[in-house]
């Protein structure tokens, strides 16, 4: 008997697992095109890589692996395939991917970070070597900034589902970390982007002490240590007889600590919310 409930168990776990991945659509993201100037002859592949690892952890998605999406290339002869989406959303097809993305680096450069050179001068005029050699372990010498544009390509349809440009800025103790840390950021500010083509609501499901219920999890995109907004519905907004909208109260934010397949818990980040079941949760 033992041994029927372990098996049913583990049939279970997997389908499960199956269920999730199904759940989650393909995306093969070519390989960028460096249109920005910069001499780094690496620019577009790190860049591309930062992309790849924000799709793939967004929970939503599943990114074809870039061996995978490379053979691809190499046996359909393409070359310049950023700047031309319809041959994109051909190898994208080819690898079995249900969207595909397209871009090109069009800005990157790093320069001297402001911000240290001012704590350099300040120091100095004000003799504080010690100080300022301190502050320079916390405010880095270098600042990386870089851009692109990029479209999101429905492969069954071959329509531009998100078209955008993405722009990332950060600071590093060198050139390769401050343009890493752009590259970071740019791709954080991607992953927003990329939320609006998997739209998420869901409702709070229990409160229980200070964890909060939501009754979505991994199946609908939601990944650990993403916050979340909750807000409270009103009455309903009537225009001419029909209902255009509903009244909505902010209550604050919540992280998301735990992720199953088909719901999620979180805690708030301020302690003074109260929140309710049956109030509706949303991303920023």
């Amino acid at each position: 008997m033992k041994k029927i409930v372990a098996l049913l168990s583990a049939i279970m776990i997997v389908c499960t697992l199956n269920f999730c991945e199904a759940a989650r659509k393909a995306v093969a993201v070519m390989p960028l095109e460096n249109v920005s100037g910069y001499s780094e002859e690496k620019v577009a592949d790190i860049m591309t890589e930062q992309l790849i690892v924000a799709i793939h952890s967004s929970g939503g998605y599943t990114v074809v692996e870039r061996p995978q999406m490379g053979a691809v290339l190499r046996e359909q002869g393409f070359q310049n395939i950023a700047v031309d989406p319809s041959q994109a959303v051909e190898l994208g097809k080819l690898s079995g991917a249900d969207y595909t993305m397209v871009g090109k680096v069009t800005m990157a450069l790093v320069e001297a970070n402001p911000t240290a050179g001012a704590v350099e001068q300040i120091s100095a005029i004000l003799g504080l070597g010690d100080i300022g050699a301190m502050a320079s372990d916390y405010v880095h010498k270098y600042k990386g900034k870089i851009g692109l544009e990029f479209r999101f390509v429905d492969n069954t349809t071959g329509e531009v589902v998100i078209a955008g440009t993405v722009e990332g800025s950060k600071s590093g103790a060198s050139v390769p970390d401050a343009f890493n840390n752009a590259c970071k950021s740019a791709a954080t500010n991607f992953l927003k982007q990329l939320d609006m083509l998997n739209p998420f609501r869901a409702r709070v499901a229990a409160v229980s002490g200070s964890d909060i219920y939501i009754d979505q999890g991994a199946e609908a995109g939601i990944r650990q240590g993403e916050t979340l907004l909750v807000v409270r519905e009103g009455e309903p907004i009537v225009v001419n007889g029909r209902v255009v909208a509903v009244e909505q109260k902010e209550l604050g934010k919540i992280k998301v600590v735990e992720v199953n397949s088909d719901y999620a818990v979180c805690r708030t980040e301020d302690s003074l919310v109260t929140i309710h079941k049956g109030d509706v949760v949303k991303r920023n």
